[in-house]
């Protein structure tokens, strides 16, 4: 891309809760890719949904923050805080370079975008209508909504190679597969080191790790069942679940399992130093997530923990190859 034309220089990174990263993997990836055009002089909006939110800075690190009100319903949030944002790009196109959309259940915020004319990338981020989380509708809605942007959007992003066959088999289309990275593992100093593992109970190599949204697709209840019917909590070993945040029936049934058979659930932590000594003095990293492409959370895992333990599908499968150990699930 060159600056020199007469298209404004702002790029959007739109369809997710936004910057700081204090929800999952696009979140995260919102952040480390705008911090990286910021870097190279490029001017950047990261669009975030404001409902809930008690402070609503209007930069940070850089980049200017644009908020949407989204709804207070879970289920619409997606789509309203989509619409809102497209309607916001509309109204000020002229201002918009190229646009990053992250989810295609983004629909009408990227058709909005499509119609302003403004260029725009669309990353389709895994298969949503397989979550068991969603209803029927809603899972309709996700295939639809997906079929329909590999018309719209000729700039299609996928995160691995497996979503990019799906694409390439169901709707005929082709996208490019940009992976994710990693960042460095956080160095922490072992004083504080220890002094994590002792409030949470913890020793060097005695627990297993999971850290995750508490979503069924992610397996948090399956893993605290199996750990505590396997009776390692007798050898003194523990399960930490990290990610519980409250108001979903099923978070609150993994919330059950919490100080019983070695299980131990934890809301989510965003500290990197906390989350750096909890990875690196696991046994095993425990990854559930069985719907979607690549994820930053097993990325990080497999640059920090001694070993991973991951639910056997193509997408863990391409990322950890030979070297991660895999479980499934009775039926």
């Amino acid at each position: 891309m060159r600056k020199t034309d007469k298209r404004g220089e702002v790029i959007a990174f739109c369809g997710t809760r936004g910057v700081p990263a204090r929800y999952g993997g696009f979140e995260t990836a919102v952040d480390e890719i705008s911090r990286r055009f910021v870097t190279r002089g490029w001017s950047c909006e990261v669009f975030c949904r404001s409902h809930g939110a008690d402070h609503q800075p209007p930069t940070h690190d850089g980049r200017r923050l644009v908020h949407v009100k989204g709804s207070s319903r879970a289920k619409l949030d997606t789509v309203v805080s989509a619409w809102q944002t497209g309607w916001y790009l509309w109204r000020h196109r002229r201002q918009y370079r190229h646009v990053f959309w992250f989810n295609t259940a983004n629909l009408p915020g990227i058709v909005l975008t499509w119609l302003a004319g403004i260029p725009m990338s669309v990353n389709t981020d895994g298969l949503e209508w397989r979550r068991a989380k969603w209803s029927l509708p809603f899972k309709m809605y996700s295939f639809v909504a997906s079929f329909l942007v590999t018309r719209l959007c000729r700039s299609l992003i996928s995160d691995s190679l497996a979503i990019q066959e799906y694409y390439r088999r169901r709707f005929g289309r082709e996208s490019t597969v940009i992976p994710y990275g990693a960042p460095s593992p956080t160095a922490v100093d072992p004083v504080r080191a220890a002094r994590v593992l002792e409030r949470l109970g913890l020793e060097t190599g005695r627990y297993f790790l999971q850290i995750t949204r508490f979503e069924p697709d992610n397996l948090p209840l399956a893993v605290a069942q199996a750990f505590a019917e396997s009776g390692l909590s007798g050898r003194g070993f523990r399960m930490l679940l990290v990610g519980y945040r409250s108001g979903s029936p099923y978070a609150e049934q993994v919330k059950r399992h919490d100080g019983r058979d070695g299980v131990i659930v934890h809301e989510a932590i965003y500290d990197p130093e906390v989350l750096a000594v909890l990875r690196g003095h696991c046994l095993a990293y425990v990854h559930g997530n069985s719907v979607g492409g690549t994820n930053p959370a097993l990325l990080e895992a497999m640059a920090s923990c001694p070993r991973v333990l991951a639910i056997d599908s193509p997408f863990s499968r391409e990322v950890l190859g030979p070297l991660g150990h895999y479980f499934t699930l009775d039926n």
